[in-house]
């Protein structure tokens, strides 16, 4: 008798947890976002404190291929505006900060980025990317981890494909799509 109490009370503990499994996979909220980002600032620290901003070209790098010496950090500001079909800017929506640091193989950072909006609602992310495997010719692309957010974004994850979808050399535009997954 008390082997039956016992596997029925497992039976229904175990019903109780796939359904309420189910349940949650059901309320999840998938989210479909496209901002387009216009970079405003943008600054290098080098390990030894020197700093260079969008004003002024670093020194060459002793090795031709190296962007910046392991340890130098990157930081860029990007004003975020809506859009429908990818290319056109609408309104203004917030803005976002990126945060990379060289790491120890060549041309290869790993960022922190912080989409901020206006309603105060975050988006986090991280990403690492290899800029040895990005093609000169091809438009920079690449997906982004979200780790988290606040307020419309809490509990969120999913991942951002960033597309650099700039027309001229002195502005830096970005398209950021995000598949976004709420609790």
């Amino acid at each position: 008798m008390r082997r039956i109490a016992l596997a029925s009370a497992v039976v229904l503990a175990g019903g109780l947890l796939m359904s309420s499994s189910a349940q949650a996979e059901d309320q999840a909220t998938n989210l479909h976002h496209r901002w387009i980002a216009v970079e405003d600032h943008f600054a290098i620290v080098l390990p030894n404190g020197e700093t260079f901003t969008d004003d002024e070209e670093p020194p060459a790098a002793e090795e031709e291929e190296e962007f910046a010496p392991v340890g130098s950090r990157l930081f860029i500001s990007e004003a975020l505006y809506a859009t429908a079909d990818g290319a056109t800017r609408g309104e203004p929506k917030g803005r976002d900060h990126i945060e990379c640091t060289a790491q120890v193989l060549t041309n290869v950072f790993v960022c922190q980025i912080v989409w901020v909006f206006d309603n105060g609602s975050q988006l986090h992310g991280a990403v690492s990317i290899d800029f040895n495997a990005q093609s000169e010719t091809e438009q920079l692309q690449f997906d982004i981890a979200v780790t988290g957010g606040t307020d419309d974004f809490y509990g969120a994850t999913g991942e951002v494909s960033l597309l650099d979808i700039s027309t001229t050399p002195e502005e830096t535009v970005t398209l950021y799509e995000a598949d976004v997954v709420l609790p």
